[in-house]
């Protein structure tokens, strides 16, 4: 038996309750043309059908092809056991529900178990198997993802956009962008964002809240997977971006955006003459701490190690900058600050463990950064640091994948690079889906 040749479905433990998961899911289910009959003490009635205390109370002529459970794992047993009794074909345990003993005590019974799993996400993939295709996927809803948008849909190509969040990525997260050309004034990263969102949609982009789990680029369509279905194309485009890593400690979200940044050539600008901090000890540390001193007074690199993980030759560049103080040994514990912003951030010697605390405007983060391409579990081939490896036209090892934006690997991560990335990959798309032809 399976989901999709199944007809009667028994949903144990199903509530009557709108907001309940179990009612969502049997509500789902009967819109999808399962009969599903409820089984709950509780409950006279639900979603106009009689509910039954237990599974033995069923009327001996229903024939039961899934037991759906929505209980606590530890009452799952007495559940299987009525269902081995009533023959049932499958039994499902929900997701979060596990009981190996129950499993196994079915699966003797010959009857088939799917356990943990939830059975609405599991039909919409089913569902989606068939329906969903496109000539263009792209993953990823950044400026790489959104250029790639329109010039694949403006191209004619069937497209279709996944963000798992709002569009714009880390840049609609950037209060003012003042280096992406056309704008003398600068823009705000969400409005510049929304704007290439408009334009990839006006040109019949589609564009789908979900996130991708899974992937599939063994066949010519290749296959990708979110809880609410499954899509193909022949083309895809990866442009999932990276994130930046965190120093996990107080105030750092709370004044993201208000002087603690992760991108000195987005915002130096922002801080002329004024005394910030820099955290992190490699060569995107120095290097950044020595592009911030073209526009700050004086900028504190503070590295936890008593020495420099960067080349030796950008670290003598950086102790010849008169503007540059190092604190090494030393650690942020937390960044304080009041409505107009950072205001000092406190530090701690990782030996001695003194606690001091430094004035300052701004910090700025440089302690690595994280490809998102955890989703593609070896689909593609990337570095040791999980940048995704690119090749002529942006094509990745697969034929047909491409990658653009941050989450390849490149030398500069910026708007504008990711705008040429996006129109470039989509081009070349567009060039390998016709050759398919």
């Amino acid at each position: 038996m399976d989901l999709k040749n199944a007809k009667t479905i028994a949903v144990v433990g199903l509530s009557g309750n709108p907001e309940r998961a179990s009612f969502k899911v049997a509500k789902y289910l009967k819109e999808n043309g399962y009969d599903i009959i409820p089984v709950n003490p509780t409950e006279a009635e639900v979603l106009g059908k009689t509910s039954y205390p237990d599974l033995m109370s069923l009327p001996a002529g229903i024939s039961l092809d899934i037991v759906n459970i929505f209980r606590k794992s530890e009452a799952v047993g007495p559940i299987v056991d009525q269902a081995i009794k009533r023959r049932a074909k499958m039994i499902w345990m929900q997701e979060g529900i596990v009981n190996e003993e129950a499993r196994k005590k079915a699966q003797d019974a010959g009857i088939d178990v799917v356990m943990d799993s939830c059975i609405m996400k599991v039909h919409k993939r089913l569902i989606g198997r068939d329906n969903m295709k496109y000539d263009l996927i792209i993953v990823g809803g950044g400026p790489a993802g959104l250029t790639a948008g329109l010039y694949g849909a403006r191209g004619g190509l069937k497209t279709l956009l996944l963000e798992k969040s709002m569009p714009g990525g880390q840049a609609a997260m950037t209060e003012r962008i003042e280096n992406y050309p056309g704008f003398p004034q600068g823009i705000g990263g969400p409005e510049l964002m929304m704007s290439f969102m408009e334009q990839a949609t006006r040109f019949g982009a589609e564009f789908k809240t979900e996130e991708v789990n899974k992937v599939d680029f063994s066949s010519r369509d290749k296959l990708l997977v979110t809880e609410n279905g499954n899509y193909s194309a022949p083309a895809v485009i990866i442009a999932t971006g990276s994130r930046p890593r965190f120093l996990d400690v107080p105030g750092e979200k709370e004044y993201h955006g208000r002087g603690v940044s992760y991108c000195a050539t987005c915002d130096g600008a922002f801080f002329r003459e004024k005394k910030v901090l820099v955290a992190g000890g490699g060569d995107s540390a120095l290097e950044e701490a020595m592009f911030l001193t073209k526009y700050a007074g004086e900028v504190v690199l503070v590295h936890r190690r008593d020495s420099f993980r960067a080349a030796k030759v950008l670290q003598e560049r950086a102790k010849k900058n008169e503007k540059l103080r190092f604190v090494l040994d030393t650690v942020i514990e937390e960044i304080k600050g009041g409505s107009k912003g950072v205001e000092q951030v406190m530090l701690r010697n990782v030996k001695t463990g003194e606690v001091t605390a430094e004035p300052v405007d701004g910090v700025f983060v440089f302690v690595g950064n994280i490809p998102n391409t955890q989703f593609l579990a070896g689909a593609v081939e990337l570095t040791e640091e999980g940048y995704i490896k690119t090749g002529d036209l942006l094509m990745t090892s697969v034929p047909g994948v491409f990658a653009a934006g941050d989450v390849r690997k490149k030398f500069l991560r910026q708007v504008s690079t990711a705008v040429g990335d996006g129109a470039e990959a989509a081009m070349a798309a567009e060039r390998f889906i016709n050759e398919l032809e």
